[in-house]
């Protein structure tokens, strides 16, 4: 249907996956709540509830909001630029529009400091990690704030924002987010198979608080059905499913030199077969660990991660050539910070090599400021 008149799928099903690729950054600020969960008083409970009411108050809100503008005026003759008060402008709905308008600037001042409030915890988690410098995880005595990651949040948002416009922000925010999210489920998975040197109970299969002699009923994680180095056997078939579901999606918007259904599309298939039994083999052969306390825990561990990869690399991928490199780029220079200081400053590293003691708490690490306030 040419898009010029309308229709129900101007675009087909690659226009709506275009769209949804695009859309992800209107749900950036879900993964606020899970960066400052540590300041939650129950996060276990809280955490979850927060983001599972906000994300079906905000799709409500939107599904209504498009269904109101659509009805009121065709989509293809608005404008990029004004949006949806330029819809209400013919029809005199002058006081809504400005109503409108009022709100959308309160909602960009709401998701700016929104941003760097989750930034700058971030960036404390970082340093406290050793992952990035020491300093960004100094706190202020007074305001309990980190100080220094809060300033330079501030300073990364308003560089990226003189340097680039509006749609290179918008591509790069949905590429590394929908990259971000594929690698947290591709972590979930591996998180979930690794083992602990910690004590667990036999009855709740929880890790147990406190010393050894202090607990009871427990034994050693190696006796949790632990297969012997079964992380790293996961992280191998993990990789592998990751590089066969590339080239699926790579198959999938191949040029059209190879026809589509009878070449593709039986390659694609057997390829998806073989990241299906993948995920079989893993969930049959090696067993999930004991955790901590648990709150929410992700069901159907490996096959629902696995869809979430499935689904963000689908989005990654309709994106256009600019947003794929733009990512890349921002991704190799997390890579080049990370192996060129952070992994050899992180906490793990140094507890390996014996320079810090495994049992020192991360609150010992950050630094504290002192605030004169007269």
């Amino acid at each position: 249907i040419n898009a010029e008149y309308g229709g129900f799928f101007p675009y087909g099903a690659d226009g709506v996956v275009t769209a949804a690729a695009v859309s992800v950054v209107s749900f950036g600020g879900f993964d606020t709540l899970t960066t400052l969960s540590a300041e939650a008083k129950n996060p276990k409970r809280d955490i979850p509830l927060a983001i599972g009411i906000s994300f079906l108050t905000s799709i409500l809100i939107y599904v209504l909001v498009v269904l109101a503008v659509v009805y009121l005026v065709p989509w293809y003759t608005l404008d990029e630029s004004t949006g949806i008060p330029a819809s209400l402008e013919p029809y005199g709905l002058v006081v809504p529009k400005y109503i409108i308008i009022g709100a959308i600037l309160l909602a960009a001042t709401s998701v700016a400091l929104t941003t760097l409030s989750s930034l700058s915890r971030a960036l404390m988690v970082y340093s406290e990690d050793g992952l990035i410098f020491t300093c960004l995880s100094c706190i202020s005595q007074c305001t309990k704030v980190p100080v220094v990651a809060t300033v330079t949040a501030s300073c990364i948002a308003i560089l990226f924002t003189l340097l680039f416009s509006y749609e290179i922000l918008i591509r790069l925010v949905s590429g590394g987010s929908l990259l971000t999210f594929a690698a947290v489920c591709y972590t979930l998975v591996v998180i979930s198979y690794s083992r602990t040197s910690e004590l667990v109970d036999e009855k709740t299969s929880l890790i147990q608080q406190g010393e050894e002699d202090q607990v009871d009923n427990v034994e050693k994680i190696e006796q949790a059905r632990y297969v012997e180095f079964q992380e790293w056997k996961v992280v191998a078939w993990m990789a592998t499913f990751w590089k066969l579901l590339a080239v699926t999606i790579i198959l999938y918007y191949w040029p059209g030199t190879w026809n589509f259904w009878h070449t593709r599309v039986p390659v694609m298939s057997v390829l998806s077969l073989l990241n299906l039994l993948i995920l079989c083999h893993i969930r049959a052969n090696y067993h999930i660990q004991p955790q901590r306390s648990p709150g929410f825990v992700c069901p159907g561990v490996p096959f629902t991660p696995a869809l979430g990869i499935v689904v963000n690399l689908a989005l990654f991928s309709a994106l256009d050539l600019a947003a794929h490199l733009m990512t890349i780029a921002y991704f190799a220079v997390g890579a080049i910070l990370y192996f060129g200081y952070g992994y050899f400053n992180s906490q793990i590293t140094l507890r390996k090599q014996g320079k810090i003691d495994v049992m020192a708490s991360r609150d010992n690490s950050a630094c504290e400021t002192e605030s004169v306030v007269e």
